[in-house]
């Protein structure tokens, strides 16, 4: 079964969160850090729910909480986990490339606010 496009921007930015809060300094990127996130997002899809996913991907990268923002994605996905999880399995390059320009927009958006 596939997922509606609502559902992809939302593991999107569920990924995204996740990727802002990695502190990639702290992690031997020997290989390109990309093919990192890649294979441990693909890696964390094959777990039973979202909230096996999320802890993880978390857990991979040494984070021990979740981002507070996360939480209602969470929520909102729960409904339908099997297929979003099955589609990060399969989708996981593209998907975790989109998380990452869209973890870099918030960034710069975070930037300007700032300003």
């Amino acid at each position: 079964m596939s997922i509606t496009d609502e559902q992809r921007t939302l593991a999107i930015e569920l990924l995204a969160h996740i990727y802002r809060r990695i502190q990639w300094a702290k992690i031997n990127t020997a290989k390109n850090a990309w093919d990192i996130w890649n294979h441990r997002v693909r890696a964390s899809a094959t777990r039973l729910n979202l909230n096996e996913f999320a802890s993880r991907l978390c857990n991979h990268f040494g984070l021990q909480h979740l981002p507070l923002e996360t939480l209602p994605i969470l929520s909102a996905l729960r409904q339908d986990e099997r297929s979003i999880l099955n589609t990060m399995h399969t989708e996981h390059i593209p998907m975790a490339m989109m998380a990452v320009a869209r973890a870099k927009e918030m960034k710069k958006n975070n930037e300007r606010a700032e300003d």
